[in-house]
């Protein structure tokens, strides 16, 4: 399926295949969140290939993904509580209060009944094994939170974990309740901003595997490491014939020449332009040393 948007929000023009892996690149304030949104907006309401929609365009045998899932902060999981008993009261009372739709169907995804069975899964045990314990919901407190093993199974509450382990988190407690699962679509909105560049390329390679099991998945992102982690685990995992890379910028998200290779390099160029400002402040240095 592409998404084609004209003229909305900071979008002049944009273009984007969402096959396995599509990934968009740029500065902040470029769009990629306006896509991330128009795409969850687009996917939530539809039963099928005849209904209607404004900018998405399916091929005749293509399978619409069975949910959609937008994950854009850690801060859902230490407001996980309010945002749940916020929307009851919302609903009860008929309030004039919002929150975001997405935010709300996530909380809801969250707290779904968990299959023990998915504990034996691979990319579950991966997870666990990086951060050292479980994200998972509790039933009976009705609340999300971090067992730690090494601390004699210590528990926290969300608020006093760090929100890298959040961000593993929230695929840990998807996959354990199967939310996460083949033909799933998975929005993730700059996931590297709270991991540390090892856990970026950790986070790369798990998104690798759950496209190479069948979801389908949209990152946004401005950092090198996770786009280059991507771009290989992309060949590792053999998706490398279903991922795009778009580069956003000047209004317009775009393949340069329908090509991965000329746009990374266009990307990898963007991103590097804060070296370029240490070089030119390298220079002034040398300058007033020289002048002295």
């Amino acid at each position: 399926m592409e998404l084609q948007l004209k003229n909305i929000g900071m979008i002049k023009e944009a273009n984007v295949k969402i096959d396995g892996l599509t990934v968009i690149a740029g500065e902040n304030d470029t769009g990629k969140s306006t896509v991330a949104k128009e795409l969850y907006s687009e996917i939530t309401p539809l039963k099928g290939l005849g209904s209607l929609n404004r900018y998405l365009n399916f091929r005749e045998d293509e399978i619409i993904p069975n949910k959609v899932i937008f994950i854009d902060t850690p801060n859902s999981l230490d407001t996980f509580s309010f945002i749940k008993n916020a929307t009851l009261l919302i609903h009860q009372e008929r309030l004039n209060i919002h929150l975001a739709k997405y935010r709300v169907d996530l909380i809801l995804k969250l707290s779904q009944d968990i299959f023990e069975e998915s504990t034996k899964s691979a990319l579950y045990q991966k997870i666990e094994e990086l951060i050292g314990g479980r994200v998972f919901y509790d039933k009976s407190r009705d609340d999300i939170y971090y067992e730690k093993y090494s601390l004699e199974n210590r528990q926290f509450k969300m608020e006093k974990t760090s929100n890298g382990i959040k961000m593993f988190g929230f695929l840990q407690i998807l996959l354990l309740n199967q939310t996460i699962e083949e033909n799933t679509l998975l929005i993730l909105d700059e996931p590297e901003v709270h991991l540390h560049p090892k856990w970026q390329l950790k986070y790369a390679e798990l998104i690798g595997q759950l496209v190479q099991n069948g979801v389908k998945i949209l990152v946004n992102s401005h950092s090198p490491y996770m786009i280059e982690a991507l771009k290989r685990y992309s060949e590792l995992f053999n998706v490398d014939n279903k991922t795009n890379f778009y580069l956003a910028e000047d209004g317009y998200i775009k393949q340069e020449n329908d090509s991965n290779s000329e746009t990374l390099v266009n990307i990898y160029e963007k991103l590097s332009e804060p070296y370029d400002i240490f070089e030119e402040m390298d220079a002034k240095r040398m300058e007033n040393l020289f002048n002295g």
